[in-house]
């Protein structure tokens, strides 16, 4: 209908935004944003009745020097005359007879934004990692009545809202990342489409910027900056992770990380892992420590191979230590009891929790692989650390993880533990305790 043929990673985005209610694209330069941005505002307003579909960017120059001037060209381009009134001001709008419209604005007015409501409202949010907070509160307050988002933006902030889309808050939205390097101009070496990123162009970045640079991983690849961070484990990490996980041999020995959670909202998480590949978890709820332990023991017998006697690390704090009791009393599998809050096995580390973090980042640089799960991406990203007093990292603690995501990180915990290599223990007879070695 508007005259072009959309590329292979642009399709994906325009369908992902017909099929789910919020969506976060974070890219690298030229590949086709405000076209599509432009092509999904004339498909809502097309095919919605009542639809209303509200264009807005970080400046007013975005808005109007690129978002409604893309808008215009595909309005007069289309193959069948699409009607209504264009006004050259983004303000005034597409405007149809029967309340249809298209706007564009941009503004640091949150009330501006607020009480647009409707049957079918899209929201098409252009840079938005540098749109602020209130005009994202003011958006999210008219999603009450079904609106719908679409955010895109080359990754320059580790903060807001455009990021924890792509982190911490990840299960809620449906993400796409998409890399100037994928252009049909660079892979082929020539101009395929006019407009989109060239090969000259990405190697004449390469150059410039050296392919580590915080600026060749935001614009050209559509990475958040990771020098800006302080997260233990980086996004590119997990989905390097995410997408090994198909082509890595799980071929290792069986352990598995258990995180007993406590009635309520928590998770109880038993993750098994054989080297480096992450089995798929077995996530269950309201379970006693006797009830948890049989279900380890299930997903032992299912998982394990002839002769073999998987090691079960159970994290012992609160409840944890009766389903630890429990397992200890089967012989075909090794109990092992970690208590996270215990000193460090390792140096460098304030606690054995902050150590199991670091210890699970660097699995994943090592050629870990997960399966997708939104919420454990979102919780491997989320958190932070610090360096003590004594120069050792130490890890943001669960309460302040389990308030920022609004739940505790029991995935992410369970697949720590897995990882985790605890010390053989031997017993010492005249002291009567454990001793590591």
């Amino acid at each position: 209908m508007l005259g072009y043929e959309p590329w292979e990673r642009q399709q994906e985005l325009l369908l992902a935004v017909a099929e789910h209610e919020r969506v976060s694209v974070r890219s690298g330069h030229k590949v086709s944003k405000s076209r599509s941005a432009g092509s999904l505002a004339l498909w809502f307003v097309m095919t919605f009745a009542a639809a209303r579909v509200i264009m807005t960017s970080a400046s007013a120059r975005q808005v109007k020097s690129i978002l409604w001037k893309e808008l215009k060209l595909l309005h007069r381009m289309a193959r069948v005359p699409l009607g209504g009134v264009m006004h050259e001001a983004p303000d005034a709008g597409l405007q149809f007879p029967d309340g249809r419209e298209i706007v564009g604005f941009s503004t640091d007015q949150p009330e501006r934004m607020a009480g647009i409501s409707g049957a079918n409202v899209l929201f098409i949010i252009d840079e938005a990692s540098g749109v602020e907070e209130p005009i994202f509160e003011a958006i999210e307050g008219n999603r009450a009545g079904g609106a719908r988002i679409v955010m895109f933006s080359n990754p320059t902030r580790t903060s807001g809202t455009f990021y924890e889309s792509h982190t911490a808050k990840r299960e809620f939205w449906h993400t796409l990342h998409i890399s100037s390097e994928e252009s049909p101009n660079v892979k082929a070496g020539q101009i395929i489409i006019p407009g989109l990123a060239t090969r000259p162009w990405v190697e004449e970045k390469r150059l410039e910027w050296g392919e580590n640079s915080p600026l060749y991983d935001v614009r050209v690849k559509g990475n958040f900056p990771s020098q800006a961070e302080n997260a233990v484990i980086g996004l590119a990490l997990v989905e390097a992770g995410l997408r090994r996980w198909e082509e890595v041999n799980a071929d290792a020995p069986l352990e598995i990380g258990v995180d007993v959670a406590r009635f309520g909202d928590d998770e109880t998480v038993i993750w098994p892992r054989r080297g480096a590949k992450a089995l798929q978890p077995t996530i269950v709820r309201s379970l006693n420590t006797i009830e948890v332990a049989g279900k380890v023991l299930e997903v032992v017998r299912e998982l394990r191979r002839e002769g073999e006697r998987p090691r079960v690390k159970v994290d012992v704090i609160g409840y944890g230590a009766g389903t630890f009791d429990q397992l200890q009393q089967f012989k075909e599998v090794e109990a092992v009891a970690v208590n996270v809050a215990e000193r460090a096995t390792a140096e460098n580390y304030a606690k054995l929790r902050d150590q199991l973090w670091f210890a699970c980042r660097d699995w994943l640089k090592e050629g870990g692989a997960i399966p997708a799960d939104a919420k454990l991406e979102a919780e491997l990203v989320g958190p932070v650390y610090s360096i003590d007093t004594q120069g050792r990292y130490k890890v943001e603690s669960k309460d302040d993880m389990k308030k920022r995501l609004g739940r505790s990180p029991d995935r992410a915990d369970a697949l720590c533990l897995a990882i985790y290599n605890p010390p053989k223990r031997s017993f010492g007879v005249s002291s009567g305790a454990f001793m590591d070695y």
